[in-house]
This record gives structure tokens, C-alpha cells and sequence, in this order.
């Protein structure tokens, strides 16, 4: 039997450091593969205790999560993190108090909340009485769902302990972590893509929509977003998507709405496909303009916008990148959060 644990788990705490800053920064570099950041006075980092066991499926990421409280968010300054996630927080002990789009609301043991990683939230990490708070966190790339489910609407819902749907996937990824220890390399990865499936099947259910053929029998919204994407670095205007979906003007605008109009989601589009290509490795070697040509924007169009949503220029922002990737390249560390995610 090959050992699937050798590069894709992760054995982490708090403990292991003597330096109490360290402590501190070691989690909030954790916390920064999900484009949260760490909210926590400088008087608790003696006593800030946490643990972590992470877990690779290939196309999937989870793990078990236990620590002292604190708080964290994502604010729009740190949402270039990981843009095209999903993020599920599974309460085992203790619980979360939320903050997401005006609303506060608590998320109990049991209880799952969805979290789209391109959206702000904050969230206080509460313990339980029987001890510190312990979850479950699963990372998977939007890219996964085809558009076939919008994850934008159930940013912060939260899929409650008793309902049906949540007692099958709570199970069923339990289960998965529990047994990850006994399972081959090919098993791994066979059942990572099965949790990916179920997870998605979930979200679609919830959204109103069970999955069929995702372009066949999708809404037009749907339709729309899918030929954008397949598009992004054409030439993509109003008179053109009309006439390929036999629609108006006014009736295309009203589609979009929801999603703040059709030229921001064909913007947004293209912007994370430019992102993504930045965090490649295999796509080290392309200019700025080259990236910018294949996902569809001009070269000052991108650096404005990622300036705007990101603070920093493109090529600053690269060059980071490559200076985190050499250093995860050459250390003969173990697999960090940070970099699963990134290739995720």
C-alpha cells in the first residue's frame, strides 16, 4: 500500500514553537491560504493555543481545526489570497459568530457554513463548554463547479445540524478524514473527486437547482456566464452575447443585475483568469502582456483594476509570487496550506 500521507498531510500546532510571536504568525499564515486574515490583541499571544491536521484529495482540501478565540475576516484588501474558492467551516465543538452582508448570526455545533472566498466576511471563533472550538474546514476551487451552481448567493448561509442535506455531508466528510490513514494513493484522489461531487450537489441543491446537464437544462444566466467563460480572451460585447442568446438589451442588463452587470462579471472573469495564470508555475515564463492578451485585457486595464481590488500592481504582485514560490521550491520544508492551495 503506498502512504498518500507522505506529501498530502499536514500535522501542525502551536506547541511546536517556543517563540510566542511565532505561534501567532505561523497560524495567520494558515489562515491566509482561505484570504482570511488573523484579529487578535497582542496581550493574548502567550496564551493563543492551536492546533491543525490538514488533508490533500487532490481536488479537494480539508482538514480539523482546534484553537483558543479569536477572530478572523476577509476584507476586500486580502481577497486576491484564493478568489475562486469555496470555503465549508464544519462547527464540531464551541461555534462561529458571523458578520456577512450586513446580517450577524451564530453557526452552532453541527451546524455548516458556506463561504465564497471572493466575498468579505468576519467571524469570531468561539469556544464551547466542553473546550476550545473545533471545526472542520473543506477547500474547493469554483472552477470545479462549471458554473453549474452560482456560489455568490450562498456566501455566509448556513446549512443548519438537523436538516437532511447536512447529516449526509457531514457524515460522509467525517468519514473521509477519519479513514484517510488507511487509504491508497489512487484512493485518495478517487475519493477526493467523489466529495467534490457530493459538496457540489449540495451547494446546487440548496441553491434551488438539482444538477442535471449544466448547459443543457441550465438557466439562461447560466448559459450566458458559460460562454463567458469559455470566451474570455475574445472579444466579448453586448451586440455579441444578444445575438448569440437571442436576447435584448434590457433583457441581458436584467439577467446580470444580480451579479452588478454583465461588463463587471465579464471584468471580474477576467481579472481571476489573470490571476490564476500569475500563481501558475507552469506559466512562470509569460510576460504581463501575455497575460493580459490571453485573458482578454489591456495591458493598463489590468493594472488599474488590480490595483483597485488588489492595492498593488500587477508586477508587484508577481513578483511576490515568484519570490513565494522559489522559497517553497528550494525549502526542504513539509506542504504548507499556502502552497495546496494556490495549485488547487
Amino acid at each position: 500500500m503506498s502512504d498518500p500521507a507522505t506529501q498530502r498531510k499536514i500535522v501542525d500546532a502551536a506547541s511546536r514553537y517556543s517563540d510566542i510571536d511565532e505561534r501567532y504568525y505561523e497560524w495567520e499564515d494558515g489562515l491566509s491560504s482561505a484570504g482570511l486574515s488573523l484579529i487578535l490583541p497582542k496581550s493574548n499571544f502567550s496564551t493563543f493555543d492551536w492546533c491543525v491536521t490538514g488533508y490533500h484529495f487532490d481536488q479537494l482540501i480539508g482538514g480539523i481545526l482546534t484553537s483558543s478565540e479569536h477572530d478572523i475576516q476577509r476584507r476586500q484588501g486580502n481577497l486576491f489570497a484564493v478568489p475562486d474558492h469555496v470555503l465549508l467551516f464544519i462547527v464540531l465543538v464551541g461555534g462561529l459568530d458571523c458578520q456577512c452582508r450586513g446580517r450577524r448570526f451564530e453557526v452552532g455545533q453541527g451546524d455548516i457554513l458556506i463561504q465564497d472566498m471572493s466575498q468579505p466576511i468576519s467571524i469570531g471563533i468561539r469556544a464551547g463548554s466542553c473546550g476550545p472550538c473545533t471545526y472542520q474546514y473543506f477547500i474547493l476551487p469554483k472552477s470545479s463547479m462549471a458554473f453549474s451552481v452560482d456560489i455568490a448567493p450562498l456566501h455566509g448561509h448556513c446549512l443548519h445540524a438537523a436538516s437532511p442535506l447536512n447529516r449526509m455531508l457531514r457524515g460522509h466528510l467525517a468519514t473521509m478524514l477519519a479513514l484517510f490513514d488507511q487509504m491508497t494513493e489512487m484512493e485518495v484522489k478517487g475519493v477526493g473527486k467523489g466529495a467534490s461531487n457530493l459538496i457540489i450537489e449540495t451547494l446546487a441543491l440548496l441553491s434551488g437547482k438539482a444538477l442535471d446537464s449544466p448547459f443543457e437544462h441550465s438557466t439562461k444566466l447560466e448559459q450566458v456566464c458559460l460562454f463567458i467563460e469559455s470566451h474570455l480572451a475574445t472579444q466579448l460585447t453586448v451586440e455579441i452575447l444578444c445575438k448569440r442568446f437571442a436576447l435584448s438589451r434590457a433583457s441581458l442588463y436584467r439577467l446580470f443585475e444580480p451579479l452588478g452587470g454583465v461588463a463587471c462579471f465579464i471584468r471580474n472573469r477576467r481579472l481571476a483568469m489573470a490571476q490564476r495564470m500569475m500563481r501558475d508555475p507552469s506559466m512562470r515564463h509569460l510576460s504581463l502582456s501575455s497575460i493580459s492578451r490571453r485573458s482578454g485585457l489591456e495591458p493598463s486595464v489590468l493594472r488599474h483594476h488590480f490595483i483597485q481590488h488588489y492595492g498593488e500592481p500587477p508586477r508587484e504582485i508577481r513578483r511576490e509570487l515568484r519570490t513565494q514560490f522559489a522559497q517553497r521550491t528550494h525549502a526542504q520544508h513539509e506542504p504548507t496550506h499556502v502552497g495546496w492551495v494556490s495549485t488547487l
